[in-house]
């Protein structure tokens, strides 16, 4: 159950004024700062909470990413030759199914094969890009629309275009996993915020935790407050964290797989869902799709809210 203050939402920051007994610690995680809260529990069982969620989160990371020099499964899926059967660890195969799932049903939209498209556009890796690649390049490593499937337990790519790319949707589950930690250590009220994408839990003491939302371009300012209790996940897509500007051009790391470029219908999209994986994807997926992807989220009963590129928004029904 979550109570909306005002529902309007672009991307989100943790705003709340700290109760005394809040526990607070900050963490690197998943290329961004993860800052863990808890308001229901001694200092020692919070403490024990918080670095249980941290290292189960810098797990995911691990198995998960496909940069760095760290090897896992995604990366040797990526390594192994055309309709080769690679069997993937459960946990990877049980977050592909999902990702393939809201591939059918954002028409396309959010894609776990673009991985060499990400790596081209350079977004995630250790220097930031000043320069959109050239269009030939794209069209060399833009994958089909499908070219993953699975069979009788196995996974096989059948183009070599095809590399997997969590990132859309890996730190919304990393999240969940997070908050699934701080429950088994009895913590009933909390936030996880991970560069933006939070869950929560509970309440901030007698009143709903207080959430803030930023400006897709005045950065600093708070442009809504959200008041939210229960155990809900709030994320947003936007193209202002990792981009830059080429002959005014705003390049940002959101690509959309059917042209290989940065999406262009939207500053942000936000959505509201039971949990942070489902609202990771979703974002991603409503971002490139822009207001017309709402027909899809109202589908589920997701809350949305997209932000155009000339500031307009729009509130799901």
């Amino acid at each position: 159950m979550f109570r909306l203050l005002l529902f309007l939402m672009i991307t989100i920051f943790l705003s709340a004024c700290s109760g005394p007994e809040d526990i607070h610690e900050t963490r690197f995680i998943m290329g961004t700062l993860v800052e863990f809260t808890i308001a229901d529990a001694d200092k020692e069982r919070a403490e024990k909470a918080i670095t249980a969620a941290a290292l189960e989160m810098q797990r995911i990371e691990d198995t998960f990413t496909i940069y760095g020099t760290h090897p896992n499964s995604v990366k040797d899926f990526n390594n192994s030759g055309i309709n080769t059967p690679v069997i993937l660890p459960k946990e990877v195969s049980d977050l592909l199914r999902v990702a393939l799932k809201i591939k059918q049903q954002s028409q396309g939209a959010f894609d776990p094969a673009i991985g060499g498209l990400n790596l081209l556009w350079g977004f995630s890796g250790s220097d930031t890009p000043s320069l959109p690649p050239a269009q030939s390049a794209i069209d060399q490593i833009k994958p089909p629309s499908t070219c993953i499937k699975e069979t009788e337990g196995a996974w096989m790519r059948t183009d070599t275009r095809c590399l997997l790319d969590f990132g859309a949707i890996a730190k919304g589950y990393a999240i969940d996993r997070g908050i699934e930690l701080f429950k088994q250590h009895g913590i009933n009220s909390a936030i996880i915020n991970a560069g933006g994408d939070i869950r929560l839990i509970g309440s901030h003491g007698d009143r709903p935790w207080r959430i803030g939302i930023r400006h897709p371009r005045n950065k600093g300012e708070v442009i809504e407050t959200l008041e939210l209790e229960g155990d809900v996940a709030v994320v947003t897509s936007g193209d202002y964290e990792r981009f830059y500007i080429h002959e005014g051009n705003r390049y940002h790391h959101i690509i959309n797989p059917a042209t290989g470029h940065p999406a262009t219908n939207s500053q942000s999209a936000t959505i509201i869902a039971d949990n942070a994986t489902l609202a990771d994807a979703w974002s991603t997926a409503l971002f490139i799709l822009g207001e017309d992807g709402m027909k899809l989220t109202n589908n589920l009963k997701y809350k949305s809210l997209t932000i155009d590129l000339k500031g307009r928004k729009a509130i799901s029904d």
